[in-house]
């Protein structure tokens, strides 16, 4: 009987067009045979089997590989041999599980083996005989487990040096290889040779031999000794031959002087003249220029002008409202920063500081001369007295002034001070807060531990009373910073030794080392008062052991199974599911998710924890469900809620959860939930790090036909889909003319039906599906018991048996503008609009939730509007709306990242600044006709943009915008009219070329992983991609920017730094250009790295200054002028 997992076609002479079809079908196929045939390519059914362990396509005409090689997940031996292949697929190193791979008698080159197959960690065999290889990739030597490797009859010239480090390697087979010349055995390397930084090795060619690349000539670490000593001695030739010269010209010097002095020998005295005269004439000279430099050297000429931007500090003074007349001005200090007062007047606060600038006309001159002045109160704050000193030296250095700032104290204020406000200056009381953030004193507590147990000490709260103490137990008095451990009489070494320890923890971890630890032991009588003073009730009742020893005390006291809970936001309610922990499986540190809020109850105390990065909704439904819990069942009297922040857990909350205040040797290049504890033996552990994306080739942009196809395939797939937007806390339809416009401020949720495969489907659409399948099913069961007649109930059977392969599926997207306000997707989320949508389509088909952000949507949803994506700045206009907002020009800017899919048409700024040749832009300009307003429409057309955007954008602009009155196509160059460049702020100078557009990738440097790591972002990149937490790498082509965020660490910035470097090497060693590296800060970009994004807008936290500088820059070079820019 044949086996069914076994397909032997081999030998029947089969081309591509009679290979069955019903391959795909055939899941528990392992092991196919198609040798012997005349297949030109491997047939696409064969590819979807998932399962197949063994393939064997020798001796056909195959002359490639489909990219579909990838989904043989489970393969572990391919013969290709006899074939007429010339590369192997970049995807074969996905297969991690392949062990022997045939490749003889075909006619692959160095560049068809990929850079990456030392991926294929459990490669065992590999045999390449009879092909052009002249050599073979380094990365193959990284397959650590290869014991056979056949390379005869190739083109072989050399090997690289790591084939040495084939540990397993049995058997190398290089016969038939004329021109090989096999590799020195290399000496043993010393560890930590190199180019370290933080114990990596960053030069440029271990780091292509870690990412599996061939290292070039340059960047081999060669030295020719002998070249170097003949170098040296040839500098050494040179170096005497200079000193020689030297010599002689000396000896002719001191001739020449001794020859002079002959001359006068005769008269003495003439020559004793003439060099006294001489040397005094020199010391006049040298005290003149000395005299010189003294009288010209002044303090205002030591004073230099920082390159600061005062725009922030002083816009007043920018603007030119404030300083360009005569007059008095007067700024206080708040928050760190000037504030301009309406009035100039004598009144102080005596808790404020303020800067006051007098502007006068000079006599027979021209312009205005500025006195300065800072004055401090008496009762202000020292970071108002320090930005008072500051900033006024900054106006000084704003205005151009000579003169210095003078300092006026309350109470000592000079005359002329005085006389600014004719004589009369009033003082207040009172005064604005203080900058800094003012520290609340911690309130704490007073509890009464009773210790239990003597390995692990437990903690039982008890009342604060005489009556609670036993002398058989050791107590812990927690007062604020008054700790007090009291050892009873009968109380055993080992529990008085972790009491006093604990303490020692609370005061570490909670007081910071700042409170007083007081131990009372049995011996201490005199002490004793101090402990039961602090405790309610009469210290004397309580009653002495008598007889009693220590030995006979046995504590059967155990703490009751404590119960962990994940505080979760349902569908309009809230969940609290019970973690699950036992003995085996203790509750650990690991179970405390960032992202997440606990509730932990041990029956004596309720805890909640708090993550770091944990939404604020989860914190005050945390907050709320404590005091309930506390409440659901008889506690303690002593029983409270704690509430613990991620970090700084209180030593009580740790004592709950397995080996918390175990030591570990912290690596800080680490993420600290990363971090493990040492390994037993004691060895070092290496530094990780990953920068295999650095050196990876960009991907290819997809080509326009496979877009399309993708893109109508989508769009066939897709049954219904509604669209609604956010206002307020209403759900708007949107009308069809507004699908697929878009607004910064807003939010939209699309509901999208669409068939999909049951095999694609993940675990929540799964069992979503699995549940509806049995409801279905119960319900075909109830009619078929009502229903009569067998031939009915048989075609319901024969149904129920054939598997579905698609179903339909309703994914609901949430789309959130950049601008639009951040409780917008937890107040979807907790309304009762999702409910109902879980509840009526939920009912019909599974349904799941994706939150997509503005410019960051996956080219799926994309598809769905056909390239008429237009997202516009500002808020969308309502009908409700008292006054509609004034017509004014807008720019928008049409691009594909990438591909067509990723096509966006986006609002910029309105300048000819912002436009580039290599583009296509929409712009709408208001007018009037026939004293109505109208708008007119241009569509510009860039000289180098291509044939598919520029078609892309003459089609938006005639059928997307439907409250236009005329649309017109204006090419680059063909005397665009005068309206066109009045909107833009007049014709400036503007890029012609967008090259960048084939060479941009973005990089992204993080340690989340738990090591420091490069990854690369995908081509369709916005400025939402710069995370703040993170620092990341630009190459525009020209340049490398290395982009910093505010929340990244030192490690991170640093490895960051050099890994751009190193990449900077990469480049210019494989093209020969050089590029430039620059530093660019959150909050600081320059224009030049701003244009390489699409729409960029301020972010979020920062949208004014950023809007101030965008303006400044501009204005600098003469691009927009006046309101209008802004």
């Amino acid at each position: 009987q044949p086996d069914p997992r076994i397909s032997y076609i081999a030998h029947t002479q089969r081309g591509i067009n009679n290979i069955p079809s019903e391959f795909d079908k055939l899941v528990s196929l392992t092991e196919i045979d198609l040798s012997y045939n005349k297949l030109t390519r491997v047939p696409e059914p064969v590819y979807r089997l998932e399962n197949l362990k063994r393939a064997n396509f020798s001796h056909n005409e195959i002359s490639e590989m489909s990219s579909l090689t990838e989904c043989w997940t489970e393969l572990i031996t391919l013969n290709l041999t006899e074939n007429k292949l010339t590369d192997i697929p970049a995807c074969i190193c996905k297969l991690t599980k392949l062990k022997r791979l045939y490749l003889n008698g075909n006619k692959i080159t160095f560049e068809g083996v990929p850079s990456l197959i030392g991926k294929l960690q459990n490669l065992e065999v590999f045999m390449a005989a009879r092909n052009l290889l002249t050599c073979i990739p380094d990365s193959l030597c990284k397959c650590g487990n290869l014991r056979q490797m056949d390379l005869s009859s190739n083109q072989l010239v050399a090997l690289p040096v790591s084939v040495w480090e084939l540990k397993q390697l049995k058997n190398l087979n290089t016969d038939d290889n004329p021109n090989l010349v096999m590799p020195e055995k290399p000496p043993p390397e010393v560890k930590g040779s190199g180019v370290e930084f933080y114990n990596v090795d960053f030069s440029l060619y271990n780091q292509r031999k870690v990412a599996g690349l061939k290292p070039s000539a340059e960047t081999m670490p060669q030295k020719d000794k002998e070249a170097e000593r003949k170098k040296l001695r040839a500098r050494l030739r040179i170096k005497q031959a200079q000193l020689k010269e030297e010599g002689k010209e000396g000896k002719q010097d001191s001739n020449k002087f001794l020859k002079g002095l002959s001359e006068y020998k005769e008269d003495s005295s003439s020559v004793s003249t003439y060099l006294s005269s001489r040397a005094r004439l020199n010391k006049n000279e040298n005290e003149d220029e000395e005299r010189k430099q003294i009288k010209n050297k002044k303090w205002t000429d030591a004073l230099t002008k920082p390159a600061l931007d005062y725009t922030e500090l002083f816009p007043e003074v920018v603007n030119g409202s404030v300083g360009q007349e005569e007059g008095l001005y007067m700024w206080r200090i708040d928050n760190f920063l000037p504030l301009l007062l309406d009035d100039a007047v004598g009144r102080f606060y005596e808790a404020d500081c303020y800067i006051i600038l007098h502007a006068s006309h000079r006599e027979n001159l021209p312009g205005l001369l500025y006195d300065i002045h800072f004055w401090i109160g008496a009762k202000c704050e020292i970071d108002k007295k320090a930005c008072a000193a500051i900033h006024a030296v900054h106006l000084r250095n704003m205005l151009g002034c000579d003169n210095r700032t003078t300092r006026e104290e309350q109470g000592d204020e000079s005359d002329e001070f005085i006389l600014y406000f004719d004589g009369d200056i009033e003082v207040l009381e009172g005064g604005s807060e203080s900058g800094f953030f003012q520290v609340e004193e911690t309130t704490y507590v007073k509890r009464l531990f009773k210790c239990h147990g003597q390995n692990n000490i437990l903690l039982e709260p008890v009342l604060t009373h005489v009556d609670s103490i036993d002398h058989r137990h050791s107590y812990l008095l927690d007062d604020g910073m008054d700790i007090v451990v009291w050892f009873g009489k009968l109380s055993k070494l080992t529990q008085q030794k972790k009491t006093t320890l604990f303490a020692e923890k609370i005061n570490k971890l909670e007081r910071k080392n700042k409170a007083t630890i007081t131990v009372i032991t049995k011996y201490d009588s005199e002490k004793q008062h101090i402990f039961f003073s602090m405790l309610d009730g009469d210290g004397s009742t309580i009653t002495e052991p008598k007889g009693e020893k220590v030995e006979d005390f046995e504590d059967t006291y155990s703490v009751p199974t404590p119960k962990l809970y994940e505080v979760h936001l349902g569908v309009g309610y809230l969940e609290l599911p019970q973690l699950e922990f036992s003995a085996n499986r203790p509750m650990t540190q690991e179970m405390l998710r960032t992202q997440r809020v606990y509730l932990l109850d041990t029956y004596t105390d309720v805890f909640v924890w708090i993550g770091a990065h944990s939404d604020r909704l989860l914190r005050a439904a945390a907050a709320k469900l404590s005091g309930e819990i506390l409440k659901m069942i008889k506690r303690p009297a002593t029983a409270i809620v704690n509430t613990c922040f991620e970090g700084v857990e209180s030593a009580l909350f740790r004592s709950f959860f397995h080996k918390w205040d175990d030591v570990v040797a912290v690596d800080f290049t680490r993420a600290a939930d990363k971090v493990v504890a040492p390994s037993a033996t004691g060895e070092k552990e290496e530094m990780k790090v990953d920068l295999t994306a650095l050196f990876t080739k960009r991907e290819p942009p997809m080509s326009p036909a496979d877009c399309t196809e993708y893109r109508e395939q989508w769009k066939e797939n897709l049954e219904t889909m509604s669209c609604f937007v956010m206002e307020g806390k209403n759900y708007t339809r949107l009308p069809p003319g507004e699908q697929g416009h878009f607004y910064t401020e807003n939010c939209y949720i699309f509901l999208c039906t669409y068939w999909m495969f049951i095999s694609d489907f993940n675990d929540d659409l799964l069992e979503q599906y699995v549940i509806l399948q049995k409801k279905q099913s119960s319900g075909k069961k109830r009619n078929e018991e009502g229903a009569q007649g067998e031939g009915n109930g048989d075609s319901e059977v024969e149904d129920e048996e054939e598997e579905e392969e698609e179903a339909l599926v309703c994914r609901v997207y949430f789309w959130q503008g950049r601008d639009a306000s951040k409780v917008c997707w937890p107040q979807y989320s907790l309304s009762s609009f999702r409910a109902k949508i879980r509840e009526k389509i939920g009912s019909k088909m599974p349904v799941e939730d994706e939150r997509c952000f503005q410019q960051q949507e996956n080219v799926k949803f994309l598809s769905y509007f056909n390239g008429k994506f237009i997202i516009h700045k500002g808020k969308r206009p309502a009908n409700s709306d008292p006054e509609p907002p004034q017509p004014r020009a807008r720019l928008y800017q049409v691009r594909q990242n990438g591909n067509i899919l990723a096509q966006r048409c986006v609002e910029v700024g309105c300048s000819s600044l912002l436009l580039n040749s290599g583009f296509c832009y929409i712009l709408k300009v208001p007018a009037e006709k026939d004293g109505d307003m109208c708008y007119i429409l241009y569509v510009w057309i860039g000289s180098r943009s291509s044939e598919e955007l520029m078609n892309a954008s003459i089609e938006i602009g005639k059928e997307a915008f439907d409250d236009v009155d005329t649309v017109s196509v204006l090419y680059e160059g063909t005397n665009e009219p005068d309206i066109f460049w009045s909107a833009l702020g007049g014709r400036r100078q503007y890029d012609n070329q967008a090259d960048w557009m084939d060479v941009i990738r973005l990089f992204r440097c993080s340690n989340e992983r738990g090591y420091f790591a490069v990854s690369e972002k995908c081509s369709d990149f916005c400025q939402d991609d710069l995370s703040d937490e993170d620092v990341m790498i630009l190459d525009s082509g020209t340049d490398v920017f290395v982009w910093i965020g505010e929340e990244s660490s030192d490690v991170e910035r640093k490895l960051a730094l050099k890994s751009a470097q190193l990449y900077q090497q990469h480049i210019q060693d494989l093209s020969g250009e050089a590029r430039k590296l620059s530093i660019v800060r959150r909050g600081k970009e320059n224009l030049k790295f701003i244009k390489l994004f699409h729409g960029w807008g301020p972010s979020g936290h920062e949208p004014k200054i950023l809007v101030n500088r965008l303006r400044d820059q501009l204005v600098k070079e003469g691009e927009i002028v006046g309101k209008r820019a802004e």
